[in-house]
């Protein structure tokens, strides 16, 4: 069984937010500006707090919100979307 697939999106202050992902999961894929997708068996909370986004751990300005994605996907994307999401899926 593989990873799971979440998506962290930042309403505002991205630009402290991915950092903090990519530290955390530096195989994590950030898909614009303001979105990053991350594999892992963590919990939402735990991801959200690596992502400045709980109460516990807080940057100023950083708000938004970890969306755990349920493995069905369709669409017309880059190639390399399709390969990080098959990888992260077959992973342990």
């Amino acid at each position: 069984m593989g990873l799971k697939v979440y998506a962290v999106v930042f309403t505002t202050g991205s630009e402290k937010g991915i950092p903090l992902v990519k530290e955390a999961y530096p195989e994590a894929l950030q898909l614009q500006k303001d979105v990053i997708l991350v594999a892992s068996n963590n919990l939402t909370s735990e991801i959200a707090k690596a992502s400045a986004l709980t109460k516990e751990r807080q940057e100023e300005g950083v708000r938004g919100a970890v969306f755990k994605l349920n493995g069905s996907y369709t669409g017309f994307a880059a190639s390399s979307l399709w390969e990080w999401l098959e990888n992260a899926e077959e992973t342990e």
